[in-house]
């Protein structure tokens, strides 16, 4: 027959044993595979909350000048306001990210952050009419999007996700596969309440 002490002890044991097997797993069982196409930024990083200079954005323009770009999506890049090829492919990827979204696509912004002082040409913004031409050179947000070490592009070949309390929460590769990135956006979409 066992003692009250010992009952105690087993009880106490048999209840702590699932707490005590979570954190092992967590730290020397990591998982090896994400849900995620894109790279996870964490701890995510806040953009500060700006009056911004939009060359166009169609529906959202006139509230962005006044609002920031507070309570949508985002899908930023950076790029020169001459939009060289490269540049072009991009700006066709966002719109194919935004229209595989679906019917959740009107919570989500194409934002390009122009980083020096060239005007995008008026065809080039007629042809890709929705995107936020922001001309940002001397912005905070080129300092603060999340370029990883050793980048030629200068952050250039990449598009970074937003949430709509400004934070930059993902990054793309500017080559990589739409259908995926929408994949990633349509989870958070659904998921979340905000936006």
């Amino acid at each position: 027959m066992m003692s009250p002490r010992t009952k105690l002890a087993l009880i106490m044991t048999i209840f702590a044993l699932p707490s005590l097997a979570s954190f092992a797993a967590f730290f020397w069982l990591p998982p090896t595979k994400t849900n995620n196409y894109g790279e996870l930024i964490a701890p995510t990083i806040n953009l500060p909350q700006l009056s911004l200079s939009v060359t166009d954005g169609a529906d959202t323009a006139r509230s962005i000048g006044d609002q920031g770009l507070r309570g949508k999506w985002l899908i930023v890049t950076r790029d020169s306001g001459a939009c060289a090829s490269a540049c072009e492919q991009k700006l066709f990827a966002m719109r194919q990210t935004r229209l595989i979204v679906g019917r959740e696509m009107d919570r989500v912004v194409r934002v390009v952050l122009i980083d020096d002082d060239i005007r995008p040409p008026e065809e080039l913004i007629r042809r890709y009419q929705g995107t936020a031409w922001i001309s940002a050179k001397e912005s905070p947000w080129l300092a603060r999007l999340p370029i990883p070490r050793g980048d030629a592009s200068n952050g250039r070949a990449f598009f970074f996700a937003v949430d709509p309390l400004g934070n930059i929460f993902m990054r793309y590769g500017a080559d990589g596969d739409t259908k995926l990135i929408a994949k990633d956006l349509r989870q958070v979409l659904k998921a979340s309440q905000i936006g």
